[in-house]
């Protein structure tokens, strides 16, 4: 006798065999996956001028992966996404390196350059589960390339004002206000459109390969940054500017769709029920409160450019190229784990990027040459991508379909924090020094993280 999950198999199976393939002149074929789910029905249409392998090809996302890891790239949106995401990464380095050098040169203030940069965290932080509510009521595509065309208008305003010399340090606050609530729409959103695309089964060889692209961008951006600084402030934030338009452009390319369904409340409704259940679930909270030891992580950021400048002797492109060996660290951990993600235990990933990375800030602490500080970035890099890896991965898996989006706003509202690591690590910094503060740093990221996956049983078995 068939059990009430034989059953549903079956019926997803007669479902996806029943869909409609329709070939249209002047349109071109019209595909739907419909997967049922427990909350309804997730609706991936991809329409307009593919062969019909191609769209086969570009929804598996309820089907078992193909072996390999590189099977995801077969799937046409996600190579669009993977491209989109290379430039708004390329354009967040930019922007940072950017922001901290020019409230730097105006002001000789590391507290108010870390101000500036914590300005888009302490943004995320705060409207970020209105932006997660929305992953899971709107449809993701359309938020996501509007978010970034508002991004781009920003970077474009902040070149004018550069370039009419009419900017004051203090004018980035308000910038920077605006891109971070964006940004609270746009990271979780991103992260569960995700899923949508490559599915369950390939998430992380996706997220391995999402963060070795990324990663390239944060070679290639700080050099660039450096470079562009160099030319002229305002150039740097045109090209910003022109990375955050081209990003949207590769995500207009994108052909999956998913239909949201009403849940029947209000958005305060959806997001206190988001809450009550992260809250509930062990495993999910616990790897909220190992993302909220990100504030003691974000404490190295502001150390980075002070080293440069006044230990180090480096100008811009000195300070570029210590950004660049971090993500040189970060794409070499990324294909490590894009090659062998089958085998990778998630929790063991992520406990081991942890103490690697509080063990190179420890280095970054003692350095007083330009080799050993670049040991100590490369280091942060590799245990960087474990840690971006591990935990997403572990909290989409974890949570259903109905929850992901609000699950990811909590997990960015948390891990966000890095970003105040700028404010209260320049401030630090200012008033004790380099060292006690990435010590202070160090004990407060490993207790509180510790802690939680001590605590913890079930997520130190998750695999």
């Amino acid at each position: 006798m068939l059990g009430i999950g034989d059953n549903r198999r079956a019926l997803d199976g007669s479902v996806i065999r029943a869909l409609v393939r329709l070939q249209i002149p002047k349109v071109g074929f019209i595909y739907a996956h419909v997967r049922a789910t427990r909350k309804g029905i997730v609706l991936a249409e991809h329409v307009a001028g593919a062969t019909e392998q191609e769209l086969e090809s570009s929804d598996q996302a309820g089907e078992p992966a193909p072996p390999g890891p590189f099977s995801v790239l077969g799937i046409r949106d996600y190579r669009f996404l993977i491209l989109s995401n290379l430039a708004t990464f390329a354009g967040f380095q930019i922007r940072n390196m950017a922001q901290a050098w020019i409230v730097l040169d105006k002001t000789g203030s590391e507290t108010l350059m870390g101000l500036v940069n914590a300005m888009p965290g302490i943004a995320i932080i705060s409207i970020s589960l209105i932006g997660g509510a929305l992953a899971d009521r709107t449809e993701r595509w359309q938020l996501m390339w509007r978010t970034k065309v508002v991004i781009a208008s920003m970077a474009l305003l902040t070149a004018v004002l550069l370039t009419a010399d009419v900017l004051e340090w203090w004018h980035l606050i308000p910038i920077s206000l605006m891109t971070g609530a964006m940004f609270a729409m746009h990271n979780p959103t991103s992260q569960a459109f995700a899923v949508d695309v490559v599915g369950r089964e390939r998430l992380v060889a996706a997220s391995s390969l999402n963060t070795g692209i990324s990663t390239t961008a944060t070679i290639v951006g700080p050099g660039v940054g450096g470079a562009l600084l160099l030319l002229g402030f305002d150039t740097a934030f045109y090209v910003l500017a022109g990375l955050y338009v081209l990003s949207a452009i590769m995500i207009l390319q994108v052909r999956t769709r998913r239909i949201p369904v009403p849940s029947g409340r209000n958005m305060v409704s959806d997001i206190r029920e988001g809450i009550g259940y992260s809250l509930r679930d062990p495993v999910i909270r616990a790897l909220l409160t190992v993302s909220l030891s990100a504030v003691f992580v974000g404490m190295h950021q502001p150390a980075i450019p002070v080293k440069v400048q006044s230990v180090l002797g480096l100008g811009e492109v000195g300070y570029g190229a210590m950004l660049a060996l971090n993500g040189v660290g970060s794409l070499i951990g990324a294909i490590v784990l894009f090659a062998f993600s089958k085998h990778i235990r998630k929790a063991y990933l992520m406990i081991f990027g942890l103490l690697m990375m509080h063990g190179a800030i420890a280095l970054f602490a003692f350095a007083t040459n330009v080799f050993v500080t670049g040991v100590a970035m490369v280091w942060l890099g590799l245990a960087f991508s474990a840690w971006m890896i591990s935990v997403p991965v572990l909290l989409q898996t974890t949570a259903t379909e109905g929850m992901r989006g609000r699950v990811m706003s909590l997990y960015f509202m948390t891990v966000l924090t890095y970003q105040l690591g700028w404010l209260i690590g320049g401030a630090s910094i200012e008033a004790w020094g380099i060292r006690p503060t990435l010590f202070i740093a160090i004990a407060g990221g490993l207790t509180l993280a510790g802690t939680a996956i001590a605590l913890t049983p079930a997520l130190r078995k998750a695999r």
